[in-house]
């Protein structure tokens, strides 16, 4: 029958090693649209002596892609994207370490990110509830896709809705079958909003706890976004597999190369001074040969005070952005329109900081 959204359920769980799968164990969010396509590839073949039509279609390389859009609630899919969860010691990937009783504080981003072989991956299961009744477990339609790793990662927030996540990811391959979907425990947090947000410009050294002064902030912000790009590359081989966990037509490796990270401000106008900043020091006239550089900071703070005494009942994400240029500025004009102002940033390197009562992102 005619199915909706409704009915169906998407959750994920960590792997330990790429393509091996995982337990299904862990929601994204509150999603909001999830959009998986696989791919046969199919090589059209032609013959001399032949017709005008193919000779042969057959089978090519297998590929599965896909993006999930879901309400942030908390940070565990986010190390994802950003390779490790390193705030015990310098390991790559050590966890996170007490904040405070029972809370924790995970550091992603780490300048020391994992190689292709540790780089984090996931399986997802997606879950269409068709069974009723005496025909439980038989008519579902349940796909697992297993060596899943996140290519790119937004996080956005602007005043009308909350603060949203959007992944595209790539995968190796899928598996399915009738079963209901894994019994996972929601989260009940609420999503993270607007107005627990603070964004700062500072030229300061910034870590998980410090505190930012007022003259830092960026007033009158309507909207931001962050991404993430890890630049994967899939390859094939003609040996077709080589581990027990590939199989023959799908993505052996997915290798992370160099990432990518941009942000962009959309604000009211207020005064030259982030004009004054785009064109490269605070007293600015005219562009500048050498660009100063920004942390620039965005606070979303459920509970507790940045910079204050901890407790156990804290609960905020940070997320830092580091020795950050302006790039692109646009300060239009029009009769009827409150005056905005667009900026585009580039950023060398950024941290995520989570305070939460989550013990492990793994």
């Amino acid at each position: 029958m005619t199915n909706s959204g409704y009915k169906q359920e998407l959750y994920w769980g960590d792997e330990s090693a790429y393509g091996t799968g995982a337990t299904i164990n862990q929601p994204f969010g509150l999603v909001q649209s999830v959009n998986p396509t696989e791919t046969n590839t199919l090589i059209k073949v032609r013959t001399m002596g032949g017709t005008r039509d193919y000779n042969n279609i057959v089978a090519g390389k297998f590929e599965v892609s896909g993006n999930v859009e879901y309400y942030l609630q908390g940070g565990a899919f986010i190390r994802q994207a950003m390779g490790e969860d390193t705030a015990t010691t310098t390991t790559v990937d050590s966890g996170p370490k007490i904040h405070s009783g029972a809370s924790y504080l995970h550091v992603m981003g780490s300048a020391a990110s994992p190689t292709a072989d540790s780089f984090p991956s996931f399986e997802m299961e997606f879950t269409d509830e068709e069974d009723t009744g005496a025909a439980a477990n038989t008519a579902n339609l349940k796909r697992r896709y297993r060596g899943c790793r996140v290519n790119a990662l937004t996080i956005s927030g602007n005043v009308d809705e909350p603060v949203k996540v959007n992944a595209d990811w790539i995968g190796r391959h899928v598996v399915i079958s009738t079963a209901a979907a894994a019994a996972v425990t929601q989260s009940t947090d609420d999503p993270y909003v607007f107005y627990q947000g603070a964004v700062y410009a500072t030229t300061g050294a910034i870590s998980a706890y410090t505190a930012i002064g007022t003259s830092s902030e960026i007033a009158e912000v309507n909207s931001f976004d962050f991404s993430v790009n890890n630049n994967l590359e899939a390859v094939w081989y003609v040996s077709g597999t080589t581990a027990t966990q590939q199989i023959k037509r799908g993505v052996k490796v997915l290798i992370p190369k160099g990432r990518d990270y941009a942000a962009n401000l959309n604000l009211h106008f207020k005064n030259r001074a982030m004009y004054q900043k785009f064109l490269g020091a605070t007293d600015a006239t005219i562009p500048q040969d050498t660009l100063a550089k920004y942390q620039i900071v965005l606070d979303l703070i459920r509970s507790g005070t940045l910079g204050g005494v901890k407790a156990a009942t804290d609960d905020y994400m940070r997320i830092m952005l580091a020795s950050c240029a302006f790039d692109t500025i646009n300060i239009p004009g029009s009769p009827e329109d409150i005056v905005n102002e667009t900026i585009g940033v580039d950023v060398k390197s950024a941290k995520i900081y989570v305070i939460d009562d989550d013990a492990s992102y793994q």
